[in-house]
């Protein structure tokens, strides 16, 4: 229940976030999901069974709730199990909401969200999501997000709303074309997908 920081060449890490135990204190967690660090050094933690974003200053011994931690439902200002955040350059939180079946988008100093993927019932359409558990930015701002439901990454143009496979989509499998359980997503500079694909590990 904490977030680790190992240097460069480092033979050990240092505890930047939680690392006291199992709980729902501003010093705690209960399921660190993902982590993100922004620009100027900001932890941002998924922490998963409280629903809520926790971001921590640099050196900070507490964190302070940008997103959800009004217990866990479906309402704009609550989150269900977030999973994977994503931050981009002006601060817009993109909130992987795997309970709701939903990308949230939570702007800086929000109270509440926005659905920009998703929400639309559990499911395997298009406009459907099915336990969100990633999400990703490219340059143009386009979601990629792995569904562990779907077994698939489906992305989303800004403004759009439907997404297109892009990777598996094809059935839980471990085929070159399929995926099982894929938690993570990266995009590069390319638009190379790269997949944690838990099941098949690879």
């Amino acid at each position: 229940f904490r977030i680790q920081k190992w240097a460069p060449s480092a033979s050990t890490g240092v505890t930047v976030a939680g690392g006291n135990g199992y709980g729902f204190s501003a010093n705690q967690f209960t399921t660190a999901w993902d982590v993100f660090v922004d620009t100027a050094g900001n932890v941002y933690v998924c922490d998963g069974v409280s629903s809520r974003i926790q971001k921590w200053a640099p050196g900070a011994s507490f964190g302070i709730t940008v997103a959800g931690g009004n217990g866990s439902g479906s309402a704009a200002n609550q989150l269900n199990n977030p999973t994977g955040i994503y931050i981009d350059g002006s601060g817009n939180m993109y909130i992987a909401d795997n309970g709701n079946n939903r990308v949230q988008k939570w702007a800086p100093g929000a109270i509440a969200g926005i659905t920009v993927a998703g929400g639309n019932g559990a499911g395997s359409a298009s406009n459907q999501l099915l336990n969100p558990w990633d999400v990703f930015l490219d340059a143009n701002e386009s979601m990629y997000i792995s569904e562990v439901g779907n077994h698939r990454v489906q992305k989303w143009v800004p403004g759009a709303t439907s997404g297109i496979t892009v990777a598996g989509g094809n059935g839980q499998g471990d085929n070159a074309n399929q995926l099982n359980t894929p938690y993570n997503v990266f995009v590069d500079s390319r638009e190379s997908i790269f997949v944690a694909d838990f099941y098949n590990n690879r």
